[in-house]
């Protein structure tokens, strides 16, 4: 073996070492300890916008160097989070984005902690746009069925948080085929992050559909102009892991005859597709079925429908609501099997 083969292989052999090092010390900072990191404005910049891989490399290695005697002596962390987080940024761009959606989860922020989704079901998008000082970030999608939802975030430049109250009144989402959706929005990281979720419901399938978010201004509480626009992120969409199977399945009620085809289950819910048989083929089914979710250990779970909606061969039903009609995330939960009014569905 030459002597260039044989350090370069102990390069890479020492790296790994690193990076298995330095995820051992991420599993250990909780939330908590990441919502009070000691961080200067500028290393803050440099985790979040537009990471130059070469610095955060030459950054993460010095301070690993500076701090590992340290570590080895206290697994805490405490005393050195900037430098590990500075480090754990480099790893995320190195290998995956599990990072981001575990410390950095927009959708998490939004929705709270119970938002909990499988990292294969994640698609990173990562489109930005910046004007004015601001960049918008078309972040990620998840998915299930013709549903789903897309994250977008506004953050300055200059890492200053905005004001009180801003929002941006014309967020939107556009699509190559017919989509209808929901957009919430909220002011998160101390005002520093503005995050949109839109949550969607298309006719068609999603895979492959282009997709176009624009925004035209950021405006305060009072209704005057913060920050002047436009934004525009276009991209394709490519849906995460999912699970898809075929349903032989024919329901009667209430004078509505109806055929079930598709079942997909995913972190964000449970989709149920089919048609009318009963000649009403341009009405929506008044009736929804019960559905309940059953785990591998035997729990189940009732879901109950947030939305039923056209698509290019009939309708589709989405349940992801528990029975206060808050949502549901499954991310956590094993499932073996689906019940729709009884007749249960082994997921392969």
């Amino acid at each position: 073996m030459s002597i260039e083969m044989k350090l370069q292989i102990d390069s890479e052999r020492g790296w790994m070492q690193v990076k298995r090092r330095i995820v051992d010390i991420m599993a250990n900072i909780d939330n908590q300890e990441l919502e009070d990191l000691l961080l200067t404005e500028e290393e803050e910049r440099e985790l979040t916008q537009r990471i130059d891989m070469e610095r955060i490399k030459s950054n993460a290695m010095s301070k690993i160097q500076e701090e590992e005697p340290k570590v080895y002596k206290n697994r805490k962390v405490k005393k050195y989070k900037a430098s590990i987080v500075i480090a754990a940024a480099m790893i995320m761009i190195l290998s995956t984005t599990a990072f981001a959606s575990q410390y950095m989860d927009s959708l998490k922020q939004f929705f709270g902690q119970s938002a909990s989704i499988a990292e294969d079901e994640r698609s990173p998008i990562q489109g930005t746009d910046t004007v004015s000082g601001v960049t918008m970030n078309v972040e990620e999608g998840v998915y299930v069925g013709n549903s789903g939802y897309l994250v977008v975030s506004f953050t300055k430049e200059d890492g200053t948080p905005f004001p009180a109250g801003v929002s941006i009144p014309g967020l939107e989402l556009k699509m190559e085929h017919d989509v209808s959706y929901m957009v919430g929005q909220q002011l998160l990281d101390d005002n520093k992050k503005l995050v949109g979720v839109f949550e969607m419901d298309a006719a068609n399938d999603l895979d492959g559909l282009k997709a176009r978010i624009t925004a035209d201004q950021i405006t305060a509480a009072d209704d005057t102009q913060a920050v002047e626009g436009p934004w525009d992120v276009q991209f394709t969409i490519s849906p995460g892991k999912q699970r898809e199977q075929s349903l032989n399945l024919a329901i009667n009620e209430n004078e509505e005859a109806l055929s079930l085809s598709t079942i997909s289950v995913s972190s964000i819910g449970v989709a149920i597709e089919g048609k009318r048989t009963d000649g009403e083929l341009d009405k929506l089914p008044e009736y929804t079925p019960e559905v309940k979710v059953i785990a591998a250990d035997g729990s189940e779970m009732m879901l109950r429908v947030s939305s039923t909606s056209t698509t290019k061969s009939g309708f589709q039903w989405l349940y992801n609501l528990d029975s206060k009609n808050n949502l549901v995330f499954l991310g956590d939960m094993d499932i073996k099997s689906i019940s729709i009014d009884g007749n249960v569905t082994e997921l392969k």
